[in-house]
């Protein structure tokens, strides 16, 4: 995960990691503004929360081991 990737206001936290946005999803953030640049989407949720908490709970997740797996599945093809 880029920590450059990641923005944090007050209550929001904008990214273009799609993994770390479906693990927000997932845990009841809502979803508040989806900007596409060319190849790039950025993602804008509401937290109600400390954003670094909620990377670090990210990246110690079981959530983030399925992303990884099911990204090296789709390799195979």
């Amino acid at each position: 995960m880029n920590k450059d990737a990641h923005q944090l206001t007050d209550h929001h936290i904008t990214t273009d990691d799609l993994a770390f946005s479906a693990y927000l999803k997932m845990k009841g953030h809502h979803l508040i503004k989806l900007d596409q640049k060319k190849s790039k989407t950025l993602f804008t949720f509401d937290v109600d929360g400390n954003g670094d908490q909620l990377k670090v709970e990210f990246i110690n997740s079981s959530f983030l081991q399925f992303y990884n797996e099911l990204r090296n599945l789709k390799k195979m093809f």
